[in-house]
């Protein structure tokens, strides 16, 4: 297996990530990772770095990069919104497709939390060859009921302390991330439920039945609007990052195999 480190730029920042070929001649399907908010190309305990590696050895590229304002690119935390994560996803697809190591018809999606979101939104248009989502967020703990009308407020779960500072400063720190107002406010305008009912293709969903971070209620929805072959997974007892060996490596497992035979 061969890791390489790749650095490319979109709208003017540099953005860093990490290629893993598989051995032999050929062009060779990939899988682009998309990481989760406040996340980073790494994961939690490692999971992203393991699963990338499982992949290669199974004879799968991957590609994982930090979005702008996470891990090592450029650009500020708190200035990223979902636009912006959608165009740097677009671009390492770009990039991706363009080495004569891969394959560009068989380049797959996987994304954890807000990368799940991401890969939703973006899997007809970029015409994903399968997808693969790790409690992903389709914004349905944004939703909430106001005489009789269901809307998305992106502040329902910000104290009303945070809202404060967010309304007077437009930013406001919470657990050490600067979280600017950008990101809150463009949860309005995207629809992962919507986008993921004009994708067709193969679509597996991977979330905890004890997820308090992303509730199991959006995979459940996501897979419900899916049209394509399509498969929910509840791992049992896992929470948001599948912080256990256990749960891991069932999340590694199931991802290794619908990949392997999706694409």
């Amino acid at each position: 297996m061969e890791e390489r480190c790749i650095q490319f730029e979109n709208e003017g920042m540099k953005l860093f990530g990490m290629l893993h070929l598989p051995r032999g001649k050929g062009a060779k399907p990939c899988v682009v990772m998309l990481h989760g908010y406040t996340g980073n190309r790494v994961g939690e305990h490692f999971i992203f770095v393991k699963a990338a590696r499982e992949l290669a050895r199974n004879g799968m590229a991957v590609f994982r990069f930090d979005f702008r304002g996470s891990g090592e690119s450029e650009g500020d935390f708190k200035d990223i919104s979902v636009e912006s994560e959608i165009s740097d996803a677009l671009e390492a697809l770009k990039l991706v497709r363009a080495l004569p190591e891969i394959d560009a018809k068989r380049v797959a999606l996987l994304g954890h939390d807000l990368g799940g979101c991401v890969a939703a939104c973006i899997a007809a248009e970029c015409e994903a060859a399968s997808v693969a989502l790790w409690a992903a967020t389709a914004f349905a703990d944004y939703l909430v009921e106001k005489d009789g009308e269901t809307f998305k407020d992106p502040y329902i779960w910000l104290p009303d302390e945070y809202r404060g500072a967010l309304e007077k400063k437009g930013s406001v720190d919470i657990g050490g991330f600067t979280r600017g107002k950008a990101f809150f406010e463009s949860i309005r305008f995207y629809d992962p439920l919507s986008a993921v009912s004009e994708y067709s293709g193969p679509l597996l969903l991977l979330h905890g039945s004890e997820d308090q971070g992303v509730s199991l209620i959006n995979s459940q929805l996501l897979n419900e609007n899916a049209k394509g072959q399509k498969l929910l997974v509840v791992v049992d007892g896992a929470d948001h990052n599948f912080n256990s060996g256990h749960w891991e490596e069932q999340v590694i497992g199931a991802t290794v195999r619908w990949f392997a035979e999706t694409l």
